[in-house]
């Protein structure tokens, strides 16, 4: 970790009484009304009223306020993209970390700003800028935070401009709180405003010798005292100015932000409230005129929805949102591209669309239309026996009225020329599809023919590519419905696909996730452009989704090792361990601290062999007080013979380990030296002599010799191979390259990368989501995109945790894990330690024991998945969540299952049916029925073994029957695309509202019946599938399949 814990407590601190001195003017305190268009102020005469499909225009903007003086022009930093550069005017010079901000116009502004992506950052060289700030300054900033901002106090994310580092000065969001933060007189003071995501703010924070004050966009919002004699630089190697992120105490980035800036400055002298208002001014005197702005498509505007239809819309100048649309439908959240419709009653509807834009101002309305009594499909089953079968359906009327539902027979066109074989993950896109010159790898001709449940199933290459099954449909008409019905894995998808002869390529029609309870179904319309010499070219793949939505309660056990092949303890940033137990003033206190850390790998020597551990990893910080500016050798030594110690016990299990430099070993990546004295490669080429470790497979080896600061180990574990490439904190182009070198060194073996710095800790409560730290981008740039064999990475240096599942890293199908497990900061208290007492606290202390937490990840390397459990043995406790000072996590942070793309990692699945389904105008039955209630009709002299398919119309009982409007209701072209969509209004002839589901089954000489479940997961012999706002319900020897009625 970068941060030393006293710099966190002085901060809070002085933070705390500034504010308690001034209440009127606390963090929380809002936006004033004012020329952004927040409040009424900004309001202007009502606009014309819109045009259909259109809501509220937004009102004008306010004008600027006047400025009444010069613009002054800065004297000690002046950064300005809008010149086409990032260099600074004052002739200061600049280093790039990471890549280039990449400069763009900004269409709110109307001028160019500089985006920083939470990796890279511009660092300017500033000793003489704090001489010159000393006794006056202001410091401005105008910058648009483009990450969301967290609840709390966290600044991971928000430094954008300034420095402070045990001294200096910056304007950074603390959560949503923006504060300008200076140091005066060694402590730091503070003055800040809640702001929001995704707004350009001008800020400007000034100290005149007595008070610390914030303004944005021209007006102040918060101030503090602040007296003092002058402003307390940072230490000398971290004077830096910083855009894009905050210094370390050796001058480089950390706490990175993301967004972007259109201006920094630097005054050495207090501005007036006036000549911040004139530099307000000349900042935003460009801004755009342009407004956002919404149009309903579908529903269409004035005219009466009678079937389900995908929600359609556009957006007007969609740049300049801060935020995304909220749309509501009678006050309901829905979304574009939802389907909406079953349900509603008849009568008028109200959508309603609300945001903000980059400049403050709100974006709302809402658009009315109307709508005819939808029902909601409620599901179908089906039972066959003696040459006839019995249908049922359901259907709710969302006025609770009567329906009628009409039984329509289907024409059932079997699959031909069909083939099994395989095809590259990368030839796959969600969006694009398939190129239709395509072919399969490994293909093999199928004779059967594909019907539903009679009795036969085809099964799929299991592969690490996408099986594939390939037929032929003979093509009927326009809006032919195209059924596959089969099997897959919960955590595996199945899509299906047809080629569009227009644009060559095979197109996705439907897709669906596997289902435990059996069946799903997939359902799509075929069009003319599928019309291929009187053939339909359809595609069924199975894909790998790599999803992080794997079940796992949070309990306090680890999994069953009968259930896992074997399992990796990940420990990290024991630092504070290991200063608590050389440093601390009492033996008692000591020996706490000592075996806090101890009883790790004390716990591993009694459990490793029962729970399959196969190997320990260490990712860094394993002392505290070797960061940069360290000068005093004497007290890491310490901390490193204690350490020392501590890693024979994990030796004596025998088990292969590796142990990284963090940045509090290595003096923040500028000398491996005192690391390599304790943990050099003499210490792991003795453990690789052991027999343990001969016996495993396992081979230590360091990247230069004598230097552990990087390494490699190999070692096999549940019949796999595995490499991991272990990182030091702040690596360079070299390092990376090796380490992409060693990865394709051993291309057949899985790779696990070990790094000390590589993600920043999530904020929200389950531990998804958070960008790069320090080593991130490089590691990623250079290491994971390049090695598809890089399945996974740990590391820790910044305390909290991240849980990244990401797909396609630098290519298709290169799937990569990686989380950030760091508790150093996680605070016990000393009434738990029993160290209240004995170490004078006098009440109830937090005190950072978080690091006797470790990680045990179990590797299922059937399924290719890793059950991760967060234990310290001792507190003897499961899940570390309760000791987050910071409060962000719920437990799922630390008792999870994921994806992991080891070697074994496959998909396949099961196919029972494959056809094409066109309705016809012969009616089976018709029923009138309540809401509810099923429907059901008896379809006579059917042959045994042939497939048939059937229709279920389902209208409000007002509207009058017509075989061929049902008919046309049931096929699919009625201007929509796919299961279950279609567009608005009414369809030709006298087709009126109502919603329809089908069934395909292979009738049967003897009577046979199946209980079906909804969402396309047939049980028995049935399968069943809902759209239209409805489940579906299949039953007997079929399957039922719901769509919005046209």
């Amino acid at each position: 970790m970068t941060t030393t814990p006293w710099r966190a407590a002085t901060f809070t601190l002085a933070a705390t009484l500034s504010f308690g001195l001034c209440p009127a003017m606390a963090s929380s305190t809002p936006l004033p009304t004012g020329p952004l268009g927040t409040g009424p102020s900004a309001a202007a005469p009502a606009a014309p009223a819109p045009a259909d499909g259109e809501g509220a225009k937004q009102a004008a903007r306010a004008p600027l306020p006047e400025a009444r003086t010069d613009a002054p022009s800065p004297d000690v930093l002046d950064v300005d993209p809008a010149r086409g550069t990032t260099d600074d005017a004052t002739g200061r010079a600049t280093t790039t970390f990471g890549d280039a901000p990449r400069i763009d116009r900004d269409h709110a502004l109307g001028r160019d700003a500089a985006s920083f992506d939470g990796t890279n950052a511009l660092g300017y060289d500033y000793a003489d800028g704090y001489e010159k700030t000393s006794k006056a300054l202001t410091l401005e900033c105008t910058v648009r935070f483009d990450a969301p901002l967290p609840d709390g106090e966290d600044e991971d994310t928000g430094n954008l401009c300034g420095a402070k580092d045990a001294g200096g000065y910056s304007l950074t969001a603390y959560g949503k709180t923006l504060k300008m933060v200076v140091n005066v007189d060694g402590t730091y003071y503070s003055a800040g405003v809640d702001i929001e995501q995704g707004l350009w703010y001008h800020a400007a924070g000034v100290w005149d010798g007595d008070t610390v004050s914030l303004y944005l966009n021209g007006t102040k919002v918060a101030e503090a005292p602040a007296k003092g004699k002058a402003i307390t630089p940072p230490k000398e190697p971290a004077r830096k100015f910083f855009v894009g992120a905050d210094t370390d105490s050796s001058g480089k980035p950390q706490f990175n932000g993301t967004g972007s800036v259109a201006g920094a400055a630097v005054f050495s002298s207090a501005l007036s409230e006036e000549q911040i208002t004139s530099r307000y001014t000349k900042a935003f005197a460009h801004r755009t005129s342009d407004q956002a702005s919404f149009a309903l498509e579908s529903p269409a505007p004035g005219k009466q929805l009678t079937r389900p239809t995908k929600l359609k819309g556009t957006i007007e100048n969609e740049d300049l949102l801060a935020r995304d649309l909220t749309l509501k439908l009678d006050g309901k959240p829905v979304a574009l591209g939802d389907e909406i419709g079953p349900g509603l009653k008849a009568g008028s509807h109200t959508l309603s669309y609300s945001s903000r834009d980059a400049l403050g101002a709100d974006v709302k309305g809402a658009v009315e239309f109307t709508s005819a009594s939808i029902p909601t499909a409620d599901g179908t089953t089906q039972s066959s026996g003696n040459g006839s079968a019995t249908l049922t359906a359901r259907a709710t009327n969302p006025t609770g009225a009567s329906l009628r539902t009409t039984f329509l027979e289907g024409d059932v066109a079997t699959a031909r020329s069909a083939q099994l074989g395989t095809i590259p993950a990368s030839a796959f896109d969600e969006e694009e599809g398939v190129a239709g010159d395509v072919e399969l790898a490994d293909a093999k001709s199928v004779d059967d023919a594909l019907a539903p449940s009679d009795g036969k199933t085809l099964q799929s290459q299991k592969t690490s590519e996408i099986p594939a099954l390939a037929t032929k449909i003979p093509f009927t008409e326009d809006g032919q419905s195209l059924v596959w019905r089969g099997e897959v894995d919960p955590s595996r998808a199945v899509q299906l696909l047809a080629l569009n002869t227009e644009t060559g390529r095979y197109e996705v029609l439907d897709s669906a996730r596997g289902s435990s309870d059996g069946q799903v179904e997939l359902n799509g319309s075929a069009s003319r452009a599928n019309d291929d010499h009187g053939s339909i070219r359809t595609l069924v793949l199975g894909t790998d989704p790599f999803a992080d939505d794997l079940a796992k309660p949070v309990d306090d056990s680890f999994e069953d090792p009968d259930d896992y092949d074997f399992s990796l303890m990940h420990i990290s940033d024991t630092q504070y361990l290991s200063q608590g137990a050389t440093g601390r003033p009492t033996e008692a206190e000591r020996t706490e601290w000592g075996d806090a850390y101890k009883d790790s790998y004390r716990w591993l020597a009694e459990n490793g062999e029962k729970r399959k551990v196969a190997f320990v990893a260490h990712t860094g910080d394993v002392v505290e007080s070797w960061n940069s500016g360290a000068t005093d050798r004497s007290v890491p030594e310490k901390e490193m013979e204690f350490a020392d110690g501590a890693q024979k016990v994990l030796e004596d299990t025998g088990i292969p380990n590796a142990t990284i430099p963090g940045n509090h070993d290595n003096l923040g990546g500028a000398d491996d030296t005192l690391f390599n004295e304790t943990f050099g490669p003499e210490r792991y080429e003795a453990q690789e002599a052991k027999d343990s470790w001969k016996a495993e497979g396992a081979e230590y080896h360091p990247w230069k010799e004598g230097d552990n600061s990087n390494s490699y180990n190999l070692f096999s574990a549940g019949g796999e191979d595995f490499v991991t490439v272990n990182l030091g904190y702040s690596v360079t182009e070299e390092e990376a390259d090796w380490a992409a070198g060693v990865l394709a060194k051993y291309p057949t073996r899985n790779g696990i990368v070990l790094t000390h710095a590589y993600l920043k800790p999530s904020s929200s409560p389950d531990g998804r989501g958070g960008p790069f730290s320090a080593d991130g981008q490089i590691i990623d740039d250079r290491v994971l995109s390049k090695s598809p064999n890089a399945d996974l990475v740990l590391s820790g240096h910044e305390h909290g945790v991240n849980i990244s599942v990401r797909k396609d890293v630098g290519q298709k199908g290169n799937d990569v894990t990686e989380l950030l497990a760091d508790y150093q900061f996680y605070e016990v208290g000393s009434d738990e330690l029993g160290l209240t007492e004995e170490g004078g606290y006098g009440k109830d202390t937090g005190l950072r024991f978080g690091s006797s937490f470790f990680r045990l990840l179990q590797f299922d390397l059937d399924k290719s998945e890793v059950s991760v459990d967060t234990y310290s043995p001792y507190l003897d406790n499961f899940g570390a969540d309760e000791y987050d000072p910071e409060k962000r996590y719920d437990g799922r942070e630390g008792d999870f299952r994921v994806p992991v793309q080891f070697d074994g990692r496959t998909t396949a699945f099961t196919t029972d049916a494959m056809l094409g389904l066109t309705p016809t105008k012969d009616v089976i039955g018709e029923v009138t029925h309540e809401s509810r209630e099923q429907a059901s009709a008896t379809w006579k002299g059917l042959k045994g073994g042939r497939a048939y398919g059937w229709f279920a119309v389902t209208r409000d009982v007002s509207r009058a029957a017509d075989p061929e409007a049902d008919r046309r209701a049931a096929l699919k072209h009625g201007g929509g695309s796919g299961a279950g969509s279609s567009g608005s209004g009414a369809a030709s002839g006298s087709l009126s509202e109502g919603i329809v589901q089908d069934g395909i089954f292979t009738a049967t000489g003897g009577k046979q019946h199946g209980g079906g479940n909804g969402g396309g997961n047939g049980a028995g012999h049935g399968g069943g599938h809902g759209h239209g706002g409805g489940h579906g319900h299949g039953g007997g020897n079929g399957g039922g399949h719901g769509h919005g009625g046209r």
